[in-house]
C-alpha cells in the first residue's frame, strides 16, 4: 500500500523532462561538453517540407582537419551521397555523426574535439537539395595563448527552415 506513490511520482517526473525538453532554452538533460562542440538544432514545423507535408531531416556534422577533402566530395558527382553516408570517406575527416532533426522540435547533441579539428561541416539531406542551403562549414576559434592558440570547442546553433540550414551561432561568435 506505501508504494502506491511512486508510479504517479515517476509519471510526474517523466513529464516535467519532456517539457523542459521541448524548451527554447538548453535543457538541463541536453548533453553539453565543456571546451567541446555542442550542437542546437531547432526544427521549423514545417522542415523539410515536400508534398506540402513535414518530413524528419537527416544531418551529418562532421569534424574536418581542412576543408579540401569535403569541398571536393561536394563537388563530385555522387558527392551529396557520399557525403549523407556519415563516413570517414577522407583522412581529412576526423569524425562524423549522423542526428535527426524532426519538425517543430529541439535536438541538442554534443562532440568531443578531435585532435587536429579545425572546422565542423554540416550537411542537411533535405529533399530539394541546394547545396548553398544545406551545407554549412563553420570554423573552430581558436584558444590559447598567444604564439600557442589551437582550435577549440564552440556552441552551434542552427535553424533548420523548410528548405535550408541557418546557422544562428557557432564559429566562437
Amino acid at each position: 500500500m506505501k508504494k502506491l506513490w511512486i508510479a504517479p511520482a515517476i509519471a510526474a517526473l517523466a513529464a516535467a523532462l519532456v517539457s523542459c525538453a521541448t524548451t527554447g532554452e538548453r535543457a538541463a538533460i541536453a548533453p553539453y561538453i565543456d571546451g567541446g562542440i555542442n550542437l542546437h538544432f531547432r526544427g521549423d514545423r514545417q522542415l523539410n517540407l515536400y508534398q506540402r507535408a513535414p518530413h524528419a531531416l537527416t544531418v551529418c556534422a562532421y569534424q574536418l582537419k581542412d576543408l579540401n577533402g569535403f569541398n571536393q566530395a561536394l563537388e563530385e558527382k555522387d558527392g551529396i551521397a557520399k557525403l549523407m553516408e556519415c563516413s570517414r570517406f577522407d583522412p581529412s575527416v576526423n569524425f562524423v555523426k549522423r542526428l535527426v532533426v524532426q519538425p517543430g522540435r529541439d535536438l541538442y547533441d554534443a562532440m568531443e574535439v578531435s585532435e587536429g579539428t579545425r572546422h565542423v561541416a554540416i550537411v542537411a539531406g533535405y529533399y530539394g537539395f541546394k547545396k548553398k542551403e544545406a551545407v554549412k562549414t563553420i570554423p573552430l576559434p581558436l584558444k590559447g595563448m598567444p604564439f600557442f592558440k589551437k582550435p577549440g570547442g564552440t556552441d552551434i546553433s542552427v535553424f533548420c527552415s523548410p528548405q535550408e540550414l541557418r546557422i544562428l551561432k557557432g564559429g566562437g561568435s
